[in-house]
């Protein structure tokens, strides 16, 4: 009778969540992978609401993810993510470095300038990353991934209106000593390392975490301008230490410092001109002419993408009562971005350098965040303040059309974020729960210290050379030159203040079986924002970007435990979304009045028999523009870009059979994602080529596990599809579709021991 009132009840649960969401309401889903948080069948601790709890009983859209779940599945980097999480897009003009971040059609959208903040928060260890030239990260060493999708208004807060990423690093045991060490080798000449070790300095009171990752290997993206390396390559290497002390039962430090470079060819750009078969009338030439692969490109002073950074945070959380707790997080952040590019793809016979840009960025970043805690039995309440600093120095130059136009452009930009926050969790006996957040934000920025102007053509040198921009021979657009320091004098320091209240207020209800299904209503805010990259206009700035979001959700288990479940349907209202437009050379920032999105996710493990497991999640969403004059016009019922309406993947852990002291695994995954717009404009305006029609790609891991080491073999993108990854409009002054090209197949093996 248990199982049968079980299984009516996961029926009534899924009709009256799909119902309620009507005809495309998206559903909060979790991933309960066994990998990422305790044993069983998925009973995964996570710290959503910034205290430990069990995923299945915590009212909010959110999938975790192990270190062990993102690796068979082929994930090894943020730009992979894509579709690993329901309704999560990843995408980037600039391979895997600074990675665009989608969640339910709220994204970055085709702003792709490093000064934007993005509307999914991305945290490290709850500290919050505002440069997304940081958010390019090797994920190794982690306890997991969280995913939360919708506005996070109370407890993350600073410009999360699609969503929240928090990173969270594996910590010392305090406990004996352990590690691990990984080797690997792939196809186009990569080799791999990562790992890690653990030392207890005293039992119990002061360990030390060290962990490390290495990857560098030739470009995926063959060159076959002479001389020059291949495309896409992977060069990067990062290390992070944990130490962990604990004077007492209630008070723990712990302190971090981190440290990564990469320095990867530039993305190769994809080239699809405006005339027949792709022929580009500015350069004179096109792809098919030279007779290119999908996978080659024609690129004469091929640019790198260096990124360094530099990292720490200290976090003191002592216990001042069995029930009450007081937390500090400080962190500070240094980095370094040197994107150089040539920005065509195509040796052109017409011109030596028609697009050459380098983007130079130096970012310090700060938060300190207080929190007060109280744990009661029925109650958990939570109060706090924050700040956050951040500055972005800019020192861009663009070498245009040899000589006709060449562009020096500088600016500090900073922001300053101050909030504080309350949240009540109320529990009502047995089975319902009521939840209650507010969060009040303020945001002071100024844009200073900038000035734009172009230099002489006499200047022009048909190199990558930064000494052709002397101050005193410029032309200002913005600034002025200052003869008396032989610099530049700044335009007038342009400011921003916004402010807004946003929070969380939500029910739920829990079943005698321990099913949860809960409403919600939350809204998110991101700050109002400068153009990156208006250095032939006035500046833009824009508003505060607000999204209002209902949501309806049920999760739990079923089937004596073998079926994990978790469904959500949700409606969005978006107000003033911050997207980006060009007009020939000149980016533009704007705000879109009204959107909307609604629709449906799920997320399903099921374990038919104990050396079989099966992961599916999917989502169905309808993100659309309803109030939206741009410049070439209205995209008045437009898809929102980078928001496909289907969805999905899956994954097969099986263990194929018993050898010795081991197990043979098999691990095949998919990733599946419909028809995707790069631009508000979809196939409006001669913007046809701009999108990534609907495609399927095929992971596999074959494996050997003991205790004691694993021997892997894993291929992606199995059958080898060829897909764009993001895409920009470059036809008014250059006469080309800009697009850049996903992986292809990648294949190799990897050896790990635990000691």
């Amino acid at each position: 009778m248990q199982k049968r009132d079980s299984g009516r009840r996961m029926v009534a649960l899924l009709v009256a969540t799909t119902c309620l969401a009507a005809p495309a309401a998206v559903c909060a889903q979790e991933r309960t992978s066994a990998d990422a948080g305790a044993s069983g069948n998925g009973e995964i601790v996570v710290t959503a609401q910034r205290r430990a709890e069990s995923i299945l009983k915590v009212p909010v859209a959110v999938t975790a993810m192990s270190q062990d779940d993102l690796l068979k599945q082929g994930v090894t980097n943020t730009a992979q993510m894509t579709g690993m999480v329901p309704s999560l897009q990843v995408n980037s003009p600039y391979g895997d470095s600074q990675p665009n971040f989608t969640i339910r059609g709220v994204g970055v959208a085709n702003e792709h300038n490093p000064n934007q903040a993005s509307p999914v928060g991305v945290y490290f260890d709850d500290a919050y990353i505002a440069a997304r030239a940081v958010h390019g990260l090797q994920l190794f060493d982690l306890e997991r991934v969280e995913v939360l999708r919708g506005p996070q208004g109370t407890l993350y807060g600073r410009n999360t209106t699609g969503g929240a990423i928090n990173f969270i690093s594996k910590k010392p045991s305090l406990s004996g000593v352990s590690g691990n060490l990984q080797v690997g080798y792939g196809n186009y000449n990569t080799a791999t390392a990562s790992g890690a070790l653990d030392t207890t300095l005293i039992e119990d009171k002061v360990g030390l975490r060290v962990a490390f990752n290495y990857a560098n290997g030739d470009g995926y993206i063959h060159n076959i301008a002479p001389n020059q390396p291949d495309a896409n390559s992977t060069d990067s290497i990062a290390g992070r230490a944990i130490l962990l002390v604990k004077p007492s039962d209630r008070l723990t430090i712990t302190l971090k410092g981190t440290y990564g470079r990469s320095n990867p060819t530039q993305a190769a750009v994809y080239n699809l001109g405006t005339g027949v078969d792709g022929f580009n009338p500015v350069l004179g030439t096109s792809r098919k002419e030279k007779g290119l692969g999908f996978f080659e490109v024609d690129s004469e002073r091929l640019g790198h993408s260096y990124v360094r950074t530099m990292g720490s945070e200290l976090t003191v959380r002592y216990e001042l009562s069995d029930s009450l707790a007081f937390t500090s997080l400080t962190s500070y952040d240094h980095a370094r971005q040197e994107f150089t590019q040539e920005g065509t793809g195509l040796t052109s016979p017409v011109f030596e350098q028609p697009l050459d840009t380098l983007y130079g960025n130096r970012f310090k970043m700060f938060n300190q965040e207080l929190r007060l805690t109280y744990t009661g039995d029925s109650t958990n309440l939570q109060v706090g303040a924050y700040y956050g600093y951040d500055k972005d120095s800019s020192n861009s130059y663009y070498w245009l059309l040899d000589g006709a136009a060449m562009i020096h452009q500088l600016y500090d930009q900073i922001r300053k974020s101050s909030a504080i926050f309350a949240q009540a969790d109320q529990k009502f006996g047995d089975h319902l729960g009521v939840t209650v957040g507010l969060r009040y934000t303020w945001d002071r920025s100024s844009y200073k210290n900038y000035a734009s102007y172009t230099t002489p053509a006499s200047n022009y040198t048909g190199d990558r050379d930064t000494n052709s921009f002397p101050y005193d021979t410029g032309s200002y657009i913005h600034g002025s030159y200052d003869p008396a320091t032989g610099g530049f004098t700044s335009g007038p320091t342009i400011p921003l203040r916004s402010s807004a209240l946003t929070g969380r207020a939500a029910v739920n209800y829990t079943f005698d079986d321990g099913q949860l299904l809960y409403a919600s209503y939350s809204r998110g805010y991101r700050s109002a924002a400068y153009c990156g990259q208006c250095f032939f206009a006035p500046i833009d700035t824009t508003k505060p970007e607000k999204v209002d979001a209902f949501e309806l959700g049920a999760k739990g288990r079923f089937l004596d435990n073998a079926l994990t479940l978790s469904l959500s349907a949700f409606l969005m209202k978006y107000r003033n979304s911050q997207i980006n437009e060009t007009n020939g050379p000149q980016t533009l920032l704007v705000n879109v009045d009204k959107s909307k999105v609604k629709g449906v996710e799920l997320e399903t493990t099921l374990t038919p028999i104990s050396t079989v497991r099966i992961t599916l999640n999917g989502s169905i969403i309808d993100a659309t523009y309803q109030k939206a004059n741009l410049l070439f016009g209205s995209v008045a019922g437009n898809v929102v870009p980078y928001a496909p309406k289907f969805q999905a993947s899956g994954r097969i852990d099986w263990e194929v059979a018993k050898l010795a002291s081991g197990a043979i695994n098999f691990t095949p995954s998919f990733v599946h994602s419909g028809k995707a717009y790069f631009t508000p404009y979809n196939t409006d305006n001669g913007n046809g080529n701009l999108r990534q029609d609907a495609y399927t790609k095929v992971n596999a891991q074959l494996s050997y596990d003991t205790e004691a080491y694993s021997l892997r073999f894993w291929v992606n993108n199995l059958f080898n599809e060829k897909t764009f990854a993001d895409g920009l409009d470059l036809r008014a002054s250059f006469g080309y579709d800009y697009l850049v090209a996903a992986p292809p197949r990648q294949y190799g093996v990897s050896f790990k021991v635990n000691f």
